[in-house]
């Protein structure tokens, strides 16, 4: 079964546009969209913009690294985990879902769970959440934190700070912020309102997309108006555009990057294992889904009839 899976990774923002009809499994985040089919080719007649593209044995591997952080900027965060099980949530929801994507999903869920377990204990531990919380610790003290976005980024970012400040969320998905709200006791801010959001000295950002969101204008406003103050972008690709840097209180997703990249001799010591053992339970993962498919052939061959 695993040799007919197709899985191409494109940048965050570059993929091509296709049917969400259940024929394709879809995994956005910050970082990348992955496409995953089984048979499928959902891109035959497109021009494809800069992309990776791996087959079978190759295309699990590439999915059991992706979940388990070895492919994330941040090696070994769990935060993928959390999409990739939202991804899957929404899938399941579709009418025409390929029950064959579906399997090789849940037993992607069960094969990263068990490296993680026996060999990535550890490596994860600082998420993008926690390591912005640490930027704001001792600085925001109990001021009201601005959060803007509504996804699963969000989300983490209001558990790491919701029980150490107020929180604020703007989005544009007004439903999802007032979903978000009203779960976890904060105040929104309507999308269009966005003057208000210069009332506000400490910012995470975790929208991304090319275009301008906050522009050279708000920033001078910002600086001008508070002293003790934080801009977190954690957007793929930066909708924020500003000279201000680390110095001046705006903090970049490669300066987030470049904290969770250091890694001591025995982390790399555990991924090196961890990659070892992948491409043993890939091949056992590969064997175990050919026996599925042919008992499926079976079960579903035509039967004859003899008179």
């Amino acid at each position: 079964m695993i040799k007919s899976l197709n899985l191409w990774n494109f940048p965050a923002g570059a993929m091509p546009s296709i049917a969400l009809d259940g024929s394709c499994f879809l995994l956005q985040t910050c970082q990348r969209t992955i496409v995953l089919s089984y048979l499928q080719r959902p891109f035959a007649a497109h021009p494809l913009p800069l992309h990776e593209k791996a087959e079978g044995q190759e295309a699990y591997l590439y999915l059991l690294e992706t979940i388990c952080g070895l492919k994330s900027k941040l090696v070994g965060e769990n935060e993928i985990v959390g999409q990739f099980k939202d991804a899957y949530k929404h899938f399941a929801t579709l009418m025409n879902r390929d029950a064959r994507l579906m399997l090789i999903v849940e037993k992607l869920f069960k094969d990263a769970k068990d490296i993680r377990t026996d060999h990535l204990i550890g490596i994860g531990q600082k998420t993008y959440a926690h390591l912005t919380r640490k930027h704001f610790s001792g600085k925001i003290k109990q001021a009201p934190l601005l959060i803007l976005g509504s996804g699963q980024l969000a989300e983490d970012l209001i558990n790491q700070f919701k029980k150490r400040s107020p929180l604020v969320l703007s989005a544009r998905n007004q439903g999802k912020a007032e979903e978000l709200a009203a779960l976890h006791g904060c105040e929104v801010i309507a999308w269009n309102k966005k003057d208000q959001w210069l009332d506000h000295a400490f910012i995470v950002n975790t929208i991304g997309f090319e275009g301008v969101l906050l522009d050279h204008s708000f920033f001078r406003n910002w600086s001008e108006r508070f002293e003790n103050r934080l801009v977190v972008d954690l957007g793929s690709p930066s909708c924020l555009h500003t000279s201000l840097g680390y110095d001046e209180g705006v903090i970049r997703l490669e300066d987030i990057f470049a904290e969770g990249a250091l890694m001591e001799d025995q982390k790399r010591q555990k991924i090196s294992l961890a990659r070892q053992a992948m491409l043993d339970i890939v091949e056992k993962r590969s064997r175990w889904l050919e026996e599925k498919r042919l008992k499926w052939q079976t079960a579903n061959a035509p039967q004859i009839v003899t008179l």
